[in-house]
């Protein structure tokens, strides 16, 4: 399994997941919020893009090389994959809860969902 086309992922979930963290470190202080915005919700949610991207690059590293076929449908796997977890998350979280996510945490857990997804196909065409 060739770890160098997984960095990028490895790096994004980093980023993310500082930056959500100074995120809530700076709204406790009260320099900026954004009042409709769950961290804890996208640290959820990255962590579970992370480890979707995970299983989905294992499973595309057994994928026969020289059969597109079986490249493009695990590609599309995983993408729907990670959209089903994704609103299972959504849906379980608001349960639980009892309080609505809010449109601007939505957007950016789909904006997560599609670096990742950007990132997955990426390392898919590269292989």
């Amino acid at each position: 399994m060739t770890t160098k086309h997984f960095i990028p992922v490895m790096v994004t979930f980093i980023l993310l997941a500082l930056g959500l963290y100074g995120y809530q470190h700076q709204a406790s202080s009260g320099l900026f919020v954004i009042a409709s915005l769950k961290v804890t919700f996208l640290m959820a949610v990255n962590l579970m893009l992370f480890m979707m991207a995970i299983v989905n690059f294992i499973r595309i590293n057994k994928v026969d090389k020289t059969n597109p076929n079986a490249m493009v449908r695990s590609v599309i796997l995983g993408t729907l994959l990670k959209m089903v977890v994704f609103i299972g998350a959504a849906i379980i979280y608001v349960k639980q809860t009892n309080v609505p996510v809010g449109m601007v945490t939505l957007l950016a857990s789909m904006g997560m969902y599609l670096i990742y997804t950007w990132l997955e196909i990426k390392w898919a065409i590269k292989k």
